[in-house]
């Protein structure tokens, strides 16, 4: 038994361009991410038992889940104009680099892995400070990029 969504067609252009309903979307999407990445954050101040049992990346769901939104948001930047030349350009290095790290995060959740060993260790994975540092400047562009639309439609419907 299956349930398949219909995501609809591609969508293309700025936030500016999106619809309210896109717009709405994409908004419930990055609270789900906020989220997760609050939660990620919680779990790494409160620290993990670093031992050889691969069940030691159970607590790390928030990551996977994490890094799994916002590489939908990273796919539709670079692929559909999600954001503006400015602020693609701001973060498209961070993009291009973590993608890869973000596709197999978006994997592990959607795809039942046969074990644990084929995939990266969470613990090595939070030790990467660069990776983490740039996983951050990408979520905080996104979340500042929706910020910035979901206020200046605020503004422009108080004008009219």
């Amino acid at each position: 038994m299956g349930t398949q969504v219909d995501a609809g067609e591609p969508v293309n252009g700025s936030l500016r361009e999106a619809s309210l309903d896109r717009l709405a979307c994409l908004l419930r999407h990055w609270a789900w991410a906020d989220e997760a990445k609050t939660a990620f954050d919680q779990e790494v101040a409160n620290g993990w038992d670093d031992d050889d049992d691969p069940t030691s990346d159970h607590p790390f769901g928030s990551y996977y889940h994490w890094c799994a939104l916002l590489c939908g948001f990273s796919e539709a930047a670079l692929e559909h104009g999600l954001l503006s030349p400015l602020q693609l350009d701001a973060i498209r290095l961070d993009l291009e680099v973590s993608l890869p790290r973000l596709r197999a995060c978006r994997q592990l959740l959607v795809v039942i892995p046969a074990a644990l060993e084929e995939q990266p260790r969470i613990l090595d994975l939070v030790r990467d400070e660069e990776t983490l540092g740039r996983l951050r400047r990408v979520h905080d562009a996104f979340g500042e990029a929706l910020r910035e639309e979901r206020l200046s439609r605020e503004v422009d419907s108080l004008d009219h």
